[in-house]
C-alpha cells in the first residue's frame, strides 16, 4: 500500500509535467503562425519563393558565390590560411652583341618565391563558392544565390510597395535568363554557339553543355560540364572595361597581380606551316588548375581568362578560342557572345527563325 507521503509527491510530479507540456505548446505555436513573417525576414516573399531557382541537387557547400566579379578587391581581401608568397626583384648582368658592339647591361625582372601557389589563390578568389565537378543544377543553385542575395539587398533598403513590386520583377526575370541560358551541346538542338567566339570550347554530342550568364555590359561568364561535371570556366571581358589600355598593359597591371608575376608565354601553331595562330598566357596552380588569358580585342572585342581544371582537360585535350572571326556574327561584343537579342525555348535552345541583331 502506497504511503500518503509518496502519493502526493508522485501526483506532484504529474502535474508539474503536464503544465510543462502545455507550456511548450503554447511557446511553439506563434512561430508556426508566423512563418510567413520569417520568410520575409530572410528577404524572401511568399510571391517570390517560387520563382528562385531550385533542383533536386542543392548548391554545394562552401563559400558563397560573389555577386560580382571584382577581383581587385578580392585579392586585397585575402585572409586565409596561406598568404600569398613574398615576390622579389632579381636582377642578372645581360651580355649581348660582339666585338665593337658587344655591351653588358643589368636586366631586372620580378620573381614570385613560390609561383603555384600564388597562382591558386588567384584562381580561389576569382572562382569563389563554384568547385570543380559541380553539377549543372548545383553550378544554377549558387548563381540563383547571388541573384536573389543582390535583390535582397534592394529590398531591404526601399519601404516604396511600387518600387518593392519592379526589384521583384526584375529578380524574376534575372532568375529566368540563369535558366535559358544552361545549352545542351547536340547536333540537332539548332544552337548558334557553333560560330561564335566560344566555338572550340565544347563538342557537339558528347555529353556536354555550358551555363552563360551576363555580369552587367562588360562580362559575360561561361561555365564549362562534361559528364554533368563542371571543368572550364571562361570570362570574356569587353575591353572597355580597361578603357585606354592595351592588353599587355591588361595584363601587367591586373592579372599578375592577381594570378602572379610569371606566366608562361604560350602560343599554339598551324601543324602543317608552323605559323603561330594564337598567343597567349598561362598559370598553373599546385592542383594542376590552370588560368589562361587571351588578346581577343581585334577579332572579337574582349579580353578572355579561362579557367580549367588541369586533371580533366587531360582527358578532354585543350580547347582554345576561335581567333580566325570567321563566325556570322556582328563585331559588337554583344552579338558576338549572344546578346538579348537571341531567343531561347524553355529548354534553353535558340528559336529558329530568331537570328542575332547584324
Amino acid at each position: 500500500m502506497f504511503k500518503p507521503v509518496f502519493v502526493a509527491t508522485f501526483l506532484g510530479l504529474l502535474l508539474a509535467a503536464d503544465a510543462g507540456c502545455k507550456k511548450k505548446e503554447q511557446t511553439e505555436q506563434p512561430v508556426a503562425e508566423d512563418e510567413g513573417a520569417a520568410k520575409k525576414s530572410r528577404g524572401v516573399s511568399e510571391d517570390n519563393e517560387d520563382s528562385q531557382i531550385s533542383s533536386g541537387t542543392p548548391a554545394a557547400e562552401g563559400d558563397e558565390a560573389p555577386a560580382t566579379t571584382d577581383m581587385d578587391s578580392a585579392v586585397a581581401k585575402e585572409d586565409g590560411d596561406k598568404k600569398r608568397p613574398e615576390v622579389k626583384e632579381v636582377c642578372k648582368k645581360k651580355t649581348t652583341g660582339k666585338g665593337k658592339a658587344k655591351k653588358t647591361e643589368t636586366v631586372c625582372e620580378q620573381v614570385d618565391s613560390n609561383p603555384k601557389l600564388t597562382a591558386s589563390l588567384g584562381i580561389a578568389s576569382l572562382t569563389k563558392g563554384f568547385t570543380w565537378g559541380m553539377t549543372t543544377d548545383a553550378v544554377l543553385a549558387k548563381l540563383g544565390e547571388s541573384v536573389n542575395k543582390g535583390f535582397d539587398d534592394q529590398l531591404k533598403e526601399t519601404k516604396n510597395p511600387i518600387e518593392q513590386d519592379r526589384i521583384r520583377k526584375e529578380r524574376s526575370e534575372q532568375i529566368n535568363e540563369l535558366k535559358k541560358g544552361n545549352v545542351k551541346f547536340s547536333a540537332n538542338a539548332k544552337h548558334k554557339w557553333g560560330v561564335s567566339l566560344i566555338q572550340y570550347e565544347f563538342a557537339d554530342d558528347a555529353n556536354e553543355e555550358m551555363i552563360w550568364i551576363k555580369e552587367g555590359t562588360k562580362l559575360r561568364k561561361f561555365y564549362f560540364f562534361k559528364d554533368n561535371a563542371l571543368w572550364k570556366i571562361v570570362y570574356a571581358f569587353n575591353k572597355e572595361k580597361w578603357p585606354d589600355k592595351d592588353y599587355q598593359s591588361v595584363v601587367d597591371n591586373s592579372f599578375k597581380k592577381w594570378f602572379g608575376v610569371n606566366p608562361a608565354a604560350k602560343s599554339k601553331q598551324d601543324p602543317k606551316t608552323a605559323a603561330v595562330l594564337l598567343r597567349y598566357h598561362e598559370w598553373i596552380g599546385e592542383n594542376s588548375e590552370k588560368v589562361r588569358s587571351f588578346d581577343l580585342t581585334e577579332v572579337h572585342g574582349i579580353i578572355m581568362i579561362a579557367v580549367i581544371d588541369g586533371n580533366a582537360e587531360s582527358t578532354i585535350g585543350e580547347r582554345l578560342p576561335n581567333m580566325k572571326g570567321d563566325h556570322t556574327f556582328g563585331g559588337d561584343v554583344g552579338d558576338v557572345l549572344g546578346g538579348s537579342d537571341v531567343a531561347y525555348d524553355e529548354n534553353g535552345k535558340i528559336v529558329e527563325g530568331k537570328e542575332p541583331a547584324k
